[in-house]
């Protein structure tokens, strides 16, 4: 790829600004180039061409990039509590015009900005260009597998009550608001519903693998274990619908 080291090193630059000794701010380093990896592997499996292959590898790198500022800021990555972290990285790439460290593809820049945008909100606005929209289900997609690793053994369940509008959207599968979560277990509720969410079928045995981990690594996970199992019901299903179809 044309630019990966380049993308790496003025993504390790703008971080170096930060703390590094803070865990908060090495986790979410670790997170971006995890994803960054994840975005290009899949576009690869999905058979983007070779431009989209390194924009999406970029937006992978990108994707969290407003979550040092937040940090520093607001102490915090709780965006209900303080600022949508999609949102502020758009606001660092485009408004403080960071963007330019990693490329002059102006081009690229509208695409960037709406995978970014909408990486963590409850849908993709329903828009015509086809290119965007893959770019954001993507990005969406391998944040997801990576986010079950980040949490990985850093979720305790409190024995609080999971809210009534937590569980009802889970047992729809659908898409659960994170302003609805008030508890550490409803926290944990929404993190199992992820599933529910994903779009493309080749990255649910990753995703799978990570969620199996991620749930084992729960304290008391008994409690949890019948959305544990509908989770992985769910994710049964599309594998092997997806399996089926390509043979």
């Amino acid at each position: 790829m044309r630019q990966y080291n380049h993308y790496l090193d003025e993504f390790e630059k703008y971080v170096s600004t930060y703390d590094l000794l803070n865990v908060k701010i090495k986790g979410k380093f670790e997170h971006s180039k995890r994803v960054m990896e994840l975005s290009n592997k899949y576009a690869k499996l999905l058979d983007f061409n070779e431009e989209d292959i390194e924009l999406a590898t970029l937006i992978g790198l990108l994707h969290d990039i407003g979550r040092f500022e937040q940090l520093r800021v607001y102490d915090s990555f709780n965006d209900v509590a303080t600022i949508d972290h999609a949102d502020y990285s758009v606001e660092q790439l485009f408004k403080k015009d960071e963007i330019k460290r990693f490329t002059n593809e102006e081009d690229w820049y509208p695409i960037i900005e709406f995978a970014i945008k909408n990486h963590n909100k409850m849908d993709i606005p329903n828009i015509r260009d086809e290119r965007m929209i893959k770019h954001a289900r993507l990005i969406r997609d391998v944040d997801k597998i990576d986010i079950m690793v980040a949490m990985t053994g850093r979720v305790i369940e409190d024995g609080s009550r999971v809210s009534k509008e937590m569980l009802d959207s889970f047992k729809k599968h659908g898409l659960i608001d994170r302003k609805y979560a008030k508890t550490r277990n409803d926290f944990i509720i929404n993190q199992y519903g992820f599933a529910f969410n994903i779009y493309y079928d080749i990255v649910l045995e990753e995703y799978k693998n990570n969620f199996i981990k991620f749930h084992e690594s729960i304290k008391d996970n008994e409690k949890f274990m019948e959305a544990y199992e509908e989770v992985i019901k769910y994710i049964n299903e599309r594998i092997e619908k997806y399996e089926r179809n390509r043979n």
